[in-house]
């Protein structure tokens, strides 16, 4: 297991040799990484700060926050809101007073640009997201765990989707049915997507009170956390004896799927393995129809580093966790969208965390 207190330290290391003085931490995924505790502090400034040449971390949130702040077991300072943030900030920067290049996360709310140079003055800004991406996109085997348990939470609420749909059911309904298997499992569902009918061909259809019936195509689309980690999984099916057009496309992108995930190795890049999946659908005349990418790296976020993309040239490191989930769709008719979670082992084993299909 790799504590918190030991990412702090990779990350000042990391952030000298950029040559980072004093670097603001305040996303809540990257809270929560380094400091193993979900802190969301909403319109009030809340942060961790290095500074990188003492070495010193300091935590600051608003008073109501220092509950949290105590079980990290990193040095904090609170403030009141009638005080405001800025003396807590100069006092967890005084040992940095001479900072000029200071890191910021690209989803960092402006305002802490604005606090930073109220007490520092000018500096030269850096993007450390970099640094961060690439720290967590290796997984420890705590985080696979957790990627595992949510997984196994979400097959559970596909199960429970399958056994419960019947024509004149809404959309809406069965995603209720998966949220609430999801939660009887011991994760905690996210987004829960059902897509029926026609809504099956646009892929980031929300559920709705459309009435599933006989003879649907029905796409799930199913995220859910344990320990704040993701699992992310699709799955498709007809309501009623599957069509022989279903059966072809179906087939077909199941062909992408599985070719892509054999192609799976370390240091393989992302747009490699895009260019698998999507070879097999453009081969069989329907390229033009798969309109997103291959897909995406899973942690703490649903969404992150590595992505398997027709974009993404980096190399597809050891520990890496992420989606294969092509997909094909028809406007105004039905969609297919299949989607497994793939782990790169420490070892450079392959292996896909999910196991029920439907059919």
């Amino acid at each position: 297991m790799v504590r918190p207190i030991d990412r702090v330290r990779l990350l000042l290391r990391e952030l000298g040799e950029k040559g980072v003085d004093l670097a603001l931490v305040s996303t809540p995924v990257n809270l929560r990484y380094l400091t193993g505790v979900r802190l969301e502090t909403f319109e009030r400034f809340g942060a961790l700060l290095l500074c990188v040449g003492t070495g010193e971390v300091t935590l600051i949130v608003p008073k109501l926050d220092e509950g949290k702040a105590i079980t990290t077991g990193l040095p904090y300072i609170t403030y009141l809101d009638q005080e405001g943030p800025l003396e807590a900030v100069r006092r967890a920067t005084s040992g940095c007073s001479g900072a000029r290049v200071v890191g910021f996360e690209g989803n960092a709310p402006i305002r802490n640009l604005w606090v930073l140079r109220g007490v520092l003055g000018g500096f030269r800004d850096e993007d450390i997201d970099p640094v961060l991406a690439g720290m967590r996109i290796v997984k420890d085997d705590d985080e696979l765990g957790s990627i595992k348990a949510a997984v196994r939470a979400i097959e559970e609420g596909i199960r429970a989707a399958r056994e419960a749909i019947r024509a004149g059911v809404s959309e809406a309904w069965l995603a209720r049915v998966i949220s609430n298997a999801i939660a009887e499992a011991g994760a905690e569902p996210r987004d829960v997507l059902v897509q029926s009918g026609p809504n099956s061909a646009i892929p980031h259809w929300l559920p709705g009170n459309r009435s599933i019936q006989q003879g649907d195509v029905i796409v799930v689309d199913v995220t859910a956390t344990h320990n704040d980690y993701y699992g992310d999984l699709t799955r498709t099916f007809m309501l009623g004896e599957p069509t022989t057009e279903f059966n072809r496309i179906y087939e077909l992108v199941r062909e992408a799927h599985d070719e892509a995930i054999k192609a799976v190795k370390p240091g393989l890049t992302g747009a490699f393995i895009d260019s698998v999946a999507r070879g097999v659908i453009e081969r069989n005349g329907y390229g033009g129809y798969f309109i997103h990418r291959t897909g995406h790296g899973l942690g703490l976020e649903v969404h992150e580093e590595p992505y398997i993309s027709g974009g993404y040239d980096k190399p597809l490191p050891r520990g890496s966790v992420f989606t294969i989930e092509p997909g094909i769709y028809l406007p105004g008719r039905f969609g297919v969208r299949l989607e497994s979670d793939v782990a790169i082992g420490l070892n450079g084993e392959v292996n896909v965390l999910d196991m029920y299909w439907p059919y």
